[in-house]
């Protein structure tokens, strides 16, 4: 075999390795973002955030086996895997340029729903549907926040117009920055007797500024795994090139 077909075929197959691995590595975070918010599930909507936890997680585990067929192909030196494999790396690729176009146009779209969802889920069913009450007070205690938008939400909210709320409290425990402290959330609905015993932001921004976080590790991965696609098609097209030289001879 000749030294130039050497150095590319394994070339490619270091190559395919690393693919194989970010595949891995965005099968693994799909994965962790899926388990770190599961609870926050019924504060964003229709699944919206599950799908692209879902869809991270597909689309590893199907990069993760295209780098597999890479590797197979690379060392079988089959130009027919190649091909295939080729061919996958463009479908994947096209497919992240989509996800990406139809992000960038969608989020505001997204944000508003997202907020105009969590204000009425918050305010008609914390303390009636417990999957709800369970999210709330999560959010609530993770990302030190209290309310929708303020802690003076909680003075609409059907929890405290009906009267489900315990006597004399101005919010829920959770939003107590020491809950351990009796009477932390002392006073009447939305209406604190110490406001510095509770979170005063509200819970909508923190949650804009999580997604927007996700979104930036997504974006990050994004690239890596593109730029690495536009090496692999470029490595592709110079084994098979080498291959049909080698064996002209």
């Amino acid at each position: 075999m000749g030294c130039g077909l050497t150095c590319v075929k394994y070339l490619l197959f270091i190559f395919n390795f690393i693919f194989w691995v970010a595949g891995g590595g965005v099968l693994a975070i799909g994965i962790w973002m899926r388990i770190d918010r599961a609870t926050f599930d019924p504060l964003l909507g229709i699944d919206y955030y599950p799908i692209v936890c879902w869809m991270l997680i597909g689309v590893g585990g199907f990069v993760f086996l295209v780098g597999f067929l890479g590797c197979c192909g690379a060392v079988q030196e089959s130009k027919c895997m190649l091909g295939f494999y080729f061919f996958l790396l463009i479908v994947v690729f096209v497919g992240e340029v989509g996800a990406g176009i139809l992000a960038y146009y969608y989020h505001d779209e997204v944000r508003t729903w997202m907020d105009s969802h969590m204000n009425r889920t918050i305010k008609n069913n914390y303390g009636f549907v417990p999957a709800v009450t369970a999210a709330v007070t999560a959010m609530q205690e993770q990302m030190k926040c209290c309310g929708d938008r303020s802690y003076v939400d909680w003075m609409s909210t059907k929890y405290y117009k009906e009267g489900k709320a315990p006597a004399n409290t101005s919010v829920p425990l959770s939003c107590c920055r020491d809950k351990t402290e009796a009477g932390c959330n002392r006073g009447q609905p939305g209406q604190p007797a110490d406001i510095s015993k509770i979170f005063t932001q509200g819970c909508i921004p923190s949650m804009e500024l999580w997604v927007q976080e996700q979104v930036w590790i997504l974006g990050g991965v994004g690239v890596g795994v593109g730029l690495l696609q536009l090496l692999g098609l470029i490595f592709i097209c110079c084994y098979c090139k080498a291959i049909d030289d080698y064996y002209a001879y």
